[in-house]
């Protein structure tokens, strides 16, 4: 799961969509650090808070996603458009080694190619294995360094803004 905000206060949007999630989670739970990162999308915007969380569901990955959606739209989420800036944004990543297509498409299918989502899922799961690729998060974020500028982020400790 990612999670990121790039309106303020980014740190206590991530702190919310985490206790949200918590709620739902049977167990496994493990977090990346937060990192600031560079926005992608239209000019303008402010840099991004993002985090990767993996934990344990049961209900379903339909199910994962309306309640992603719900949390948005919950935690202050308001539409603005297509990679416009946002309170909160909560993606499912993966579910499992589900390959689905539709709603939800699994793996999600800008995950392989998103630094911002490779760096911290190598955080928590380094040598978890993408299901559609069958490479390592480390392969896969080393592939993606091949082909682009590293971008280095910076460690968020705590609600610094």
């Amino acid at each position: 799961m990612a999670l990121g905000s790039n309106i303020a206060p980014r740190w206590a949007h991530l702190a919310s969509a985490r206790e949200m999630l918590r709620k739902i989670s049977v167990g496994g739970w493990m977090e990346s650090p937060v990192y600031e990162t560079p926005p992608v999308g239209p000019a303008g915007q402010g840099p991004y808070f993002n985090q990767v969380v993996s934990f344990w569901y049961m209900r379903g990955k339909r199910s994962l996603l309306y309640y992603l959606k719900g949390t948005e739209l919950f935690l202050g989420r308001k539409p603005r458009g297509h990679w416009e800036a946002r309170e909160i944004d909560l993606d499912l990543l993966y579910y499992g080694d589900v390959i689905a297509s539709g709603r939800p498409t699994l793996p999600h299918p800008e995950a392989a190619s998103r630094q911002f989502v490779l760096v911290p899922l190598c955080d928590i799961a380094p040598e978890w294995v993408d299901p559609v690729t069958d490479k390592t998060m480390q392969q896969m974020l080393a592939e993606l360094r091949s082909r682009e500028p590293t971008q280095n982020f910076r460690k968020v400790e705590d609600d610094d803004e």
